[in-house]
This record gives structure tokens, C-alpha cells and sequence, in this order.
């Protein structure tokens, strides 16, 4: 029993230490922008972060946040248990009731700065839903010889990337990707309407890294 509690309680302390981490930037630009001079960050509360040493997020005070976008997402698996096929394509429906949730989750996040969409010293913020994965959280059961594996998990993987521009340059200035785990329900139901909380959860995330508060 000691040994379990002992065990218990390193990891316990290294969660606290990994959860109060302050972010790091790698001192080697990433391989993958390189280009745009991004550095990888460590402990960002993201899967992924990358950012322009010198970005200097927090003296932006004026925002533009554009509309997300989702039309290009891809599905993992278009047969899950107990939805229809029309719960994993991605409607026009289901795009403008997304896009209308962010847009609110983002003007409550970012509601003391600026809208600007026409001036230079504004940080322009991207948003796109990259990739849908039902039913990873507890893999998958066979439909028999010949058919296609059915999810049975009663969750969802939502991955997302997030890009900030300079918008008079229109230089980048960081990268984010991330991803997060809700209830089937919530993506089959009301066709995207319901996506209010992860998208409060990510727009909050985004307005901590980038005022430095």
C-alpha cells in the first residue's frame, strides 16, 4: 500500500509541475516552419504551439478574428454505432452553426480588445477544424468479414489548428493545434449548435497565451 501511495504521489507531482510550467521556446527554429522562423513551445496548454521568437503577443490590443472554418475536415470512420451517416460529413448546416458558436466563444474571450478587420497593428486569428475522430477512446468492433469497423466509443476527438498573423504584414506569427474530447452527443445533436463549451474551452485558452494573462 506504501508503494502505491508513494507511486500515487510522484505522479501527482509531476502533473502540478507540468500543469504550472511556464511555456518554453525551443532556442532551434522548427523544421516544419522554418520558412516562417517558428519556434517550437513547450508546455503551451496546446498539443502543438510554434511562435516568431520576437512576436511579442501580448502588446496586440486590437483583434481580427475570422470566421472558422471547417468545410475541409476530415473523418476517421463514416459508420459509428447508433448515428446516421449524415452525423459524420460536414453539412452546411453543421459549418454555420460552428461557426456562429465560435464567433460568440471568441467576442466573450476576447472581449476587452479592439475589432478591427482594416487596421496594421491588429493580430488577425485563424480557425479551422482539421480532423473528426468518433469512437477512438475505445477503438472499434468488427461488422464482420468483408464490412467496415464500427466506432463504439461515446466520444468524439475535435482537432483544430489555430494561426496569428500580423495582419499590415500578414507575417505569421504562431501556430496551434490542438485537440480536445467531448460526447458523441454533443457533435451528432443539433447539428453543431452544441459545440458552445469547446469552443469557450479553446478561445479562452488562446486569450491566456496571447495577453500574457
Amino acid at each position: 500500500m506504501n508503494v502505491v501511495i508513494k507511486i500515487l504521489a510522484v505522479i501527482f507531482t509531476l502533473f502540478l509541475v507540468t500543469a504550472c510550467a511556464s511555456p518554453t521556446v525551443k532556442e532551434e527554429v522548427s523544421a516544419e516552419f522554418s520558412a516562417e522562423g517558428l519556434h517550437k513551445v513547450s508546455f503551451s496548454g496546446f498539443d502543438e504551439a510554434y511562435v516568431l521568437p520576437d512576436a511579442n503577443l501580448p502588446s496586440y490590443r486590437a483583434v481580427n478574428i475570422m470566421p472558422l472554418q471547417s468545410a475541409n475536415a476530415t473523418f476517421t470512420s463514416t459508420i459509428v454505432s447508433n448515428t446516421k451517416r449524415q452525423d459524420w460529413q460536414m453539412t452546411d448546416e453543421r459549418e454555420a452553426n460552428m461557426a456562429k458558436a465560435w464567433a460568440a466563444a471568441m467576442d466573450r474571450a476576447f472581449s476587452t480588445y479592439s475589432k478591427d478587420s482594416a487596421g496594421e497593428a491588429v493580430l488577425k486569428i485563424t480557425a479551422e477544424i482539421t480532423r473528426v475522430i468518433p469512437g477512438r477512446s475505445s477503438g472499434t468492433t468488427s461488422t464482420g468479414a468483408g464490412k467496415p469497423a464500427m466506432a463504439s466509443a461515446d466520444t468524439v476527438d475535435i482537432e483544430a489548428e489555430f494561426r496569428l498573423y500580423e495582419q499590415g504584414s500578414d507575417n505569421l506569427l504562431a501556430v496551434i493545434r490542438d485537440s480536445r474530447t467531448i460526447s458523441i452527443l454533443l457533435w451528432t445533436q443539433a447539428e453543431g449548435a452544441e459545440m458552445g463549451n469547446l469552443f469557450n474551452s479553446w478561445a479562452g485558452s488562446l486569450h491566456h497565451r496571447i495577453s500574457g494573462n
